[in-house]
């Protein structure tokens, strides 16, 4: 039987140009919009839940908002942002790093709304 972890690795025996239309046809019809003859196999509302429940650490949470780890660690500290801390090692709500960044953007859009006029 064909299963996901199979198809999966046999993905990744492929050379590089071909993974990447793999990947390409996968976010353009199985993400976006389904393909007619492809059952949807990607629950997109399950997939984000599945990734919100998981704490990012201090780098992929410095990534997903475009700042460096010594940024994100001075916010912290300031109370921008609430992280947890085990040791030395940070984790980050995914909603919280969320509403920040659109928190952000707002900002950045009203800023950059007030110079046009």
């Amino acid at each position: 039987m064909l299963t996901a972890e199979k198809v999966i690795k046999e993905i990744y025996l492929l050379p590089l140009n071909e993974r990447q239309k793999v990947a390409r046809h996968i976010i353009e019809f199985g993400i976006r919009v389904p393909h007619p003859d492809v059952p949807e196999i990607l629950d997109m509302k399950a997939w984000q839940d599945e990734i919100a429940r998981k704490p990012f650490n201090l780098k992929q949470a410095s990534e997903y908002l475009g700042v460096s780890s010594v940024t994100l660690r001075r916010w912290v500290k300031a109370g921008r942002i609430s992280a947890s801390k085990i040791g030395r090692a940070y984790t980050f709500d995914v909603m919280d790093l969320k509403n920040l960044k659109k928190a952000h953007l707002t900002k950045k859009r009203k800023s950059l709304s007030k110079l046009e006029l």
